[in-house]
């Protein structure tokens, strides 16, 4: 997976932050921050592998050569407030999960607990959108993306939120043409659609679809923006650049979406 992007400058911070918030450290009294077991357990040229101790799933992160990642793992310790109070378990235990890793697993990843059979039932929404991400800027003219999962009334909810170049580019409807494709798509359907069908006047759109066994819920909240402050002038020519020129489908316009949520699309 290519992670990072070409600017200069930017890349080793970025992948700090990557590193940061995936790789486990826990402080007494507190829950283990990021993914219990997550390991580098391979280094390439330009690459590094992570991977759960224990699970066959590895992922790939590339986009700096070798003596940066090591850059961006040293970067991350001092984004901890006092780093020797921490017990980083990637580097005190690189090859077993530590006591803290087991038992905060033990504790939120009990198959009989009612919360994790929920998760599990949604956890196939999740892994098809990861697996589709690419969707976001390649057929509509998103530049940043974050969100958040969660439970509610025994779905797992994968909530979206979407920063989009406002009257430049295909518009966010297009993510959810692609996602409900028959061929290409998720088993997902339009339960409810918000916003003006008219993308052309900038306003925020909210798409909620659901999968027909009411096992998970996908919330797309799209906002259409101008050039953030904190973005350099160099970094918003590059994202215009590379907007898509045309969409998914023009046949699946708002209006038919909207029409399609009104009617009760099965």
């Amino acid at each position: 997976m290519e992670v990072l992007g070409k600017m200069p400058g930017t890349r080793v911070p970025r992948a700090a932050e990557f590193l940061f918030n995936l790789l486990p450290a826990y402080s007494p009294g507190q829950e283990v921050h990021g993914v219990p077991g997550l390991r580098i357990t391979r280094r390439y040229r330009t690459a590094i592998e992570l991977r759960v101790l224990g699970e066959p799933t590895r992922l790939r992160l590339t986009g700096l050569p070798a003596r940066l990642w090591r850059s961006a793992e040293a970067r991350t310790l001092s984004w901890w407030t006092d780093p020797n109070t921490m017990q980083l378990c990637w580097r005190c235990s690189p090859r077993a999960w530590t006591d803290a890793e087991s038992e905060h697993h033990a504790q939120w990843e009990d198959d009989n607990d009612h919360f994790v059979q929920v998760q599990q039932r949604g956890a196939w929404l999740a892994s098809g959108f990861l697996r589709r991400a690419a969707l976001l800027h390649t057929v509509a003219n998103t530049f940043l993306l974050d969100g958040y999962r969660g439970t509610a009334f025994d779905v797992t909810r994968l909530v979206l939120r979407s920063s989009h170049v406002h009257e430049q580019g295909p518009g966010p409807h297009n993510i959810l043409a692609a996602l409900a494709d028959p061929t290409f798509g998720l088993p997902l359907h339009l339960t409810r659609f918000r916003g003006d069908t008219d993308e052309s006047y900038g306003r925020d759109q909210q798409f909620v679809l659901e999968d027909p066994g009411k096992t998970a819920v996908l919330d797309l909240r799209a906002t259409a923006e101008g050039a953030p402050s904190h973005l350099s002038p160099e970094l918003w020519q590059a994202i215009l650049r590379r907007l898509p020129d045309a969409g998914f489908s023009k046949r699946l316009s708002p209006s038919a979406l909207a029409r399609l949520c009104s009617l009760g699309t099965p």
